[in-house]
């Protein structure tokens, strides 16, 4: 059984002296996304430690059916909440095998960092990180918490001096980095929450990085990203979803029916605007009047990337129609996607106004100076 304190005692003066834990990112309150986010993981025992603005904080929580509890000094800081928190969980819930500890004013944490939290060993604290960078929030084992409790309010260091050794658990979460220290802060959380079932491109890269795949795999991933990019910037879509559709295409390759693997993972990483990019690459069809998303974007662009080369549609099906050519039937299935993948490219031209080729070709030849730079 595991449970979660939510720190939101704080009297939130460089933002301005206010309730952090009420601020709306941007729609439900910063205290709203936290609990959804933990009982979306099955974390159901969450307890709420106010202090400044306790009024308006326990308002909110109590709105929200969370458990509460008063800090009665907040101004001796964090960990006095900390202590505050895990002494009143202890009464409440005495069975409970490890407990989240995440402050407020860090509200974007995704569900998969929680997901991959809760699947590490329980006798080490469990701390995220992302590229090497500490995040929150951390997991406490249960075995910890008469250590912590014996500690007074005032320690030097506070949590962070109790924790070590820890168990350091990579995730392709940047979001669970971003706090509210400032207005600058909570208008870039602002921005980022309604994306946060996406993977934004250097989390998209480095999820293939935790799943160690290969040299060539990457290039092929980066050469499809980039081009489905180039596209969505001509088509007025969002060319940064597009080019994480593109490096995830692929999550999944070497197993059967790879495409729907993939997107079940995506799912199961709570990751559903991700997993629609990636379902369908393989083939699909667009009735006419429907509008073009990046999810027709990323398809296309894989049609156009042999590795991280560019191949004309005829050339990349035509390939596979060489390959197969013993089975009439694997044949006509071959040439049926491939008219799909011509009526995707003639609509796009006559919508550009340009060759969606030409426009692959010149995306792909500016990646490959890039990356020939990089590694210089």
């Amino acid at each position: 059984m595991f449970a979660a304190v939510i720190l939101a005692a704080g009297q939130g003066q460089r933002m301005g002296s206010v309730a952090k834990a009420l601020l709306p990112v941007p729609q439900e309150s910063a205290l709203a996304t936290l609990a959804l986010t933990f009982r979306l993981c099955g974390v159901e025992r969450i307890l709420v430690v106010s202090g400044w603005y306790a009024e308006q904080v326990e308002g909110e929580a109590r709105r929200l059916g969370l458990a509460l509890v008063k800090n009665a000094r907040p101004e001796l800081g964090m960990f006095s909440s900390v202590l505050t928190g895990l002494k009143a969980l202890s009464r409440l819930w005495p069975e409970l095998s490890g407990v989240f500890v995440q402050p407020v004013d860090c509200p974007l944490v995704r569900a998969l960092t929680m997901d991959h939290l809760l699947a590490v060993r329980r006798d080490r604290v469990a701390i995220p990180s992302f590229a090497g960078q500490s995040g929150h929030p951390p997991l406490l084992p249960a075995s910890l918490l008469p250590q912590l409790l014996s500690l007074p309010p005032d320690q030097p260091g506070g949590l962070q001096s109790v924790l070590w050794p820890w168990d350091d658990v990579p995730v392709c979460d940047s979001s669970m980095l971003l706090d509210m220290d400032s207005p600058e802060d909570y208008a870039r959380i602002k921005a980022v929450q309604p994306w946060l079932e996406a993977l934004y491109p250097h989390e998209a890269e480095e999820l293939l990085r935790l799943m160690s795949f290969s040299p060539k795999a990457f290039a092929h991933a980066r050469a499809v990203g980039s081009v489905a990019k180039a596209l969505a910037k001509k088509a007025g879509c969002q060319p940064w979803l597009a080019l994480s559709g593109g490096l995830l295409h692929d999550l999944a390759k070497g197993r059967p029916d790879h495409e729907a693997v993939g997107a079940k993972w995506l799912y199961e990483l709570h990751l559903p605007l991700m997993a629609k990019l990636v379902a369908d690459h393989r083939d699909l069809i667009v009735p006419d009047g429907e509008a073009i998303t990046e999810r027709e974007l990323v398809y296309l662009a894989d049609k156009y990337c042999f590795g991280s080369q560019f191949v004309s549609i005829a050339q990349r099906f035509g390939q596979k129609i060489a390959l197969f050519a013993h089975d009439r039937l694997a044949c006509a299935a071959i040439e049926k996607r491939m008219q799909h993948a011509l009526g995707l490219e003639e609509r796009l031209r006559r919508e550009f106004g340009q060759a969606p080729a030409l426009i692959a070709r010149q995306a792909l030849r500016k990646s490959t100076r890039l990356l020939s730079d990089v590694d210089s």
